[in-house]
């Protein structure tokens, strides 16, 4: 599963171009980016950067709050909502647990809402850290698409780089082939 840079800007708007040079290459620490449009205060987009930024996007306002406001309010004739989290590798085994422990979270307060609309995790690269204990496993895939994250490679450029290969072999052997589209 891919999800081409060009999807995020059709879907969430001219804006997220600033975050682009942070996802054209994986550099030592975790960049990630949160989107949801259906945020109260209409901002969109939460990011961070650093170690374990995906885990500290989950603690952002947009997570706690606006998200769930809006899976609260959501009705079956809404649209769907579609929340992103794009991070520049995929993440870690420590992280993977949070992602997985965050989106359960939301299924038990709103299960019928969290079911009818999509959660994407989009990685640029796998994640492997030197000695290989913290590297993003099979099972962390299989656990993240088990909680409900939609699991794709992030594609900013005319082609995958070689960390984004290795993870969309992981990926097509969990979760299939294709490309994703937000809208």
């Amino acid at each position: 599963m891919i999800l081409h840079w060009e999807q995020m800007v059709l879907h969430y708007g001219p804006e997220i171009a600033t975050h682009r040079p942070k996802f054209e290459a994986a550099g030592q620490t975790t960049y990630g980016l949160l989107c949801c449009r259906f945020a109260p205060d209409d901002k969109q987009l939460a990011s961070r950067d650093g170690d374990h930024a995906e885990a500290r996007l989950l603690q952002h306002q947009n997570w706690t709050e606006h998200i769930a406001r809006a899976l609260e309010h959501w009705e079956p004739r809404d649209s769907p909502i579609v929340v992103v989290l794009a991070i520049n590798r995929s993440p870690c085994r420590n992280c993977s647990a949070l992602l997985v422990t965050a989106l359960g979270a939301l299924h038990r307060r709103f299960p019928v809402a969290c079911d009818q609309n999509r959660f994407i995790l989009a990685s640029r690269g796998i994640y492997e850290d030197a000695r290989m204990q913290q590297a993003t496993t099979r099972n962390d895939l299989v656990r993240l698409k088990g909680a409900g994250w939609e699991l794709c490679v992030l594609q900013t450029g005319p082609t995958l780089p070689p960390v984004g290969n290795h993870l969309l072999e992981g990926i097509q052997d969990v979760a299939g082939r294709g490309f994703v589209r937000l809208g």
